[in-house]
């Protein structure tokens, strides 16, 4: 493929990861309940719902991530632009971004929810007044079927992205 680097694309996506990364366990650590719709059911049904302090709050987490995928998105394409020589094919374009962000969804997937949380079962993590429910964490189909949305919103997301870059 014309000017496609599969080292930027891990590159890139370590960077990304690394962003992202740092915004969901900082946010996690100072309050897991910003991210009581990721987890299970049961959770969500057994403790009180977010309130307008933490949605706020949830809000600011969304714009950082936002932010951080955008920015770290922004500086692939523009470092894989100037290698091209200013210019990038669409394919080429939506072929990078797509690896950029399934790297991220693969590393999310995998040592975010799986060993991290799954494994370590960090305490900064469980929600409080779910304490005792964190075999729920264990479970891997909705693992996997968050990796298989996540694949979908890396091949839909990667599509807009890709034509602002080829432009």
């Amino acid at each position: 493929m014309e000017g496609l680097s599969l080292t930027r694309i891990l590159i890139d996506g370590a960077l990304l990861s690394a962003v992202l990364t740092a915004i969901v366990l900082g946010s996690l650590y100072y309050n897991p309940r910003l991210w009581l719709q990721d987890y299970p059911a049961e959770i969500q049904a057994r403790v009180l719902p977010l309130s307008a302090q933490e949605k706020r709050q949830r809000g600011l987490v969304v714009i950082l991530f936002l932010v951080g995928a955008l920015g770290t998105l922004a500086y692939s394409v523009l470092q894989l632009r100037a290698a091209n020589g200013g210019s990038m094919p669409f394919l080429t374009a939506y072929l990078h971004v797509f690896g950029v962000l399934s790297l991220f969804n693969l590393f999310d997937a995998v040592v975010l929810d799986l060993i991290l949380l799954t494994g370590f079962k960090p305490k900064f993590a469980v929600i409080p007044g779910a304490e005792g429910m964190e075999h729920l964490y264990h479970n891997w189909g909705m693992h996997l079927s968050n990796f298989f949305k996540g694949m979908g919103f890396c091949l839909v997301f990667s599509l807009p992205v890709a034509v602002i870059a080829a432009l």
